[in-house]
């Protein structure tokens, strides 16, 4: 039969079709390729399953995948992680206030959202405590939504985008990503851990999994901080924030870096906390590189 993973805990995969929902373990010869290639499969591939007794099952075959979210392997860096298969849309959350709105790590999400070629929404969450200027997000294309897990506004709006689709969450600790997923969907009743006194947000997500979300399906992930760029590097960052490429038409250079260069049409020309990230992070891509000697 034809499967979807939706957890991975140790060699358990847990696949579900319909259901009927089997723990699995990859056929020997296959589990030695993928091994060998660094392609396991990920929360969210379809897989070819057979049922081998009760509640269990075999993994014959991973099945083409139509989108991905990868990030750098933690033990082998040069090697691309998937993290989630077959995604409709990354939810980049972030807070009004406890921890702080961010946007160098916004930006480093929607960064992220591009290189994996997947639509992106921010959702800034905890609304009740404030209500940060996001504008320069909305004029440069982005979908955003504002919510309160505690008191339920903006639920709704969060609620259409999640319907019918495979969605990921993504964000900072303590930002409210498991809250919001429990207000949607009570009966998840998921942990939830506080924030710090300093401010910082205590990761209670230690794995990824798929649960039902307003109709449609939705990952809870880890803190940001368990998350590196991946295909994303010092010379292509500029082509990662998409709304610097249309104004990269008018600038007097064609392969303008849009840094120190006389006539970029993009210097001033995009919202000044965005230009800001650009440059933070096409720092910290340099100085890896310096680093880990490759790009």
């Amino acid at each position: 039969m034809i499967g979807r993973i939706y957890k991975i805990a140790g060699n358990d995969c847990e696949v579900r079709s319909g259901d009927v929902v089997l723990h699995c373990r990859y056929r020997g010869k296959l589990r030695r390729e993928r091994q060998a290639t660094g392609k396991l499969a990920a929360v969210g591939d379809e897989v070819e399953v057979t049922d081998v007794e009760a509640g269990e099952g075999v993994i014959e075959k991973v099945l083409p995948r139509r989108s991905k979210f990868s990030r750098q392997d933690a033990f082998r860096p040069s090697m691309e992680q998937v993290i989630v298969a077959n995604l409709d849309a990354l939810i980049v959350v972030q807070s009004a206030r406890d921890p702080e709105f961010n946007p160098i790590v916004a930006d480093k999400c929607t960064v992220m959202a591009a290189a994996n070629r997947l639509p992106c929404v921010l959702c800034v969450n905890k609304i009740d405590l404030g209500r940060p200027d996001v504008s320069a997000y909305e004029r440069a294309g982005f979908t955003c939504v504002r919510t309160s897990a505690l008191t339920g506004e903006g639920l709704d709006g969060l609620r259409k985008i999640l319907q019918g689709r495979t969605s990921m969450f993504l964000g900072p600790s303590g930002v409210g990503k498991t809250s919001l997923l429990n207000s949607i969907e009570p009966g998840l009743a998921l942990k939830v851990g506080d924030v710090s006194r300093s401010g910082e947000g205590r990761h209670t997500t230690s794995w990824v999994e798929l649960m039902p979300a307003a109709g449609g399906l939705a990952a809870d992930t880890p803190g940001l901080e368990f998350f590196t760029l991946w295909g994303v590097t010092a010379e292509n960052l500029r082509d990662m924030f998409l709304d610097f490429v249309d104004l990269a038409d008018g600038c007097r250079w064609r392969n303008c870096s849009h840094t120190r260069e006389d006539g970029c049409a993009v210097k001033d020309r995009v919202a000044p906390s965005r230009y800001q990230s650009y440059l933070d992070i096409l720092e910290d891509l340099r100085d890896r590189r310096d680093v880990f000697g490759r790009k």
